[in-house]
């Protein structure tokens, strides 16, 4: 038997083949009321091989492998400074750190960062942030980009399939060095690792320009969602969303313009 591929983003698609399905035949997702991408039985049977994949890599790791990662002090710090500064953001980010927080632990990530579907941290051995993507939570395993079966087009807390298939997408789009990190040992969460960039956002006028000059084109698909509307861009198969300066970065090392965390899906053939 050959061995698997490394655990790479670039080599998810070898693993999963993808084959697009339309909402009707799907499952629901962790966001209430909307659907998510894949049939119930293919994405149990895309989920057993991602496992086992990671498996097979060294990369299948428990809650409790993920905390002994940590600054357990330091988290329990910005856990309480976050608190201190707003009750129920602080509170909220408790309950999605706790899982995986042991205030003894002496690791070396440290906590520095949130938002509506990632904890984040840093890895200063590494120059890189880990993405904690875990729910429940407002991004499921990572928000994507779906047309629901209304017609219309919309973004959602996705399953854990859907969320890799759109990292994957992201990183063959943007090459910002996002990888693969680990998997949840029960399916449970998902973490990513990705460069830590140091410099300024765009302005919306570089990030437009520089898109263009990649070869995306403003789209804007029958939405109810102003994000969709006013910051979705598509290139052949590929469609980007949340398309925003807060999502890029202009590096200071070498002033170049590079995607963080654009929402991607790749159209299927009804979609073209």
């Amino acid at each position: 038997m050959s061995a698997p591929p490394s655990f790479r983003l670039r080599h998810l698609h070898q693993v999963l083949p993808y084959a697009h399905v339309s909402t009707a035949e799907s499952t629901p997702s962790h966001s209430a009321g909307s659907a998510g991408a894949m049939p119930s039985q293919s994405s149990a049977g895309h989920l057993t091989r991602c496992l086992a994949w990671a498996e097979a890599c060294g990369k299948l790791h428990a809650a409790c492998q993920f905390s002994a990662r940590l600054d357990g002090r330091q988290v329990s710090l910005e856990l309480f400074e976050q608190f201190r500064a707003t009750p129920e953001f602080g509170r909220s980010l408790s309950a999605r750190v706790d899982p995986y927080h042991d205030s003894e632990s002496c690791g070396d990530l440290t906590l520095i960062d949130a938002g509506g579907e990632a904890v984040v941290f840093f890895d200063p051995d590494h120059q890189r942030v880990i993405k904690l993507f875990a729910p429940p939570n407002e991004g499921g395993f990572g928000y994507v980009l779906d047309q629901g079966s209304n017609g219309r087009w919309q973004i959602r807390g996705g399953s854990l399939i859907e969320a890799l298939n759109r990292f994957a997408w992201f990183e063959a789009c943007f090459a910002s060095g996002l990888e693969l990190d680990t998997l949840g040992s029960r399916a449970d969460f998902l973490t990513l690792s990705q460069p830590f960039f140091v410099g300024r956002r765009p302005c919306e006028d570089e990030l437009e320009e520089w898109m263009k000059a990649c070869g995306w084109e403003p789209w804007s698909p029958d939405t109810e969602s102003a994000v969709v509307t006013q910051q979705t861009w598509r290139r052949d198969d590929f469609v980007a969303t949340d398309v925003a300066p807060r999502n890029a970065i202009i590096t200071d090392a070498d002033d170049k313009l590079r995607a963080i965390d654009f929402v991607v899906t790749r159209l299927n053939h009804e979609q073209r």
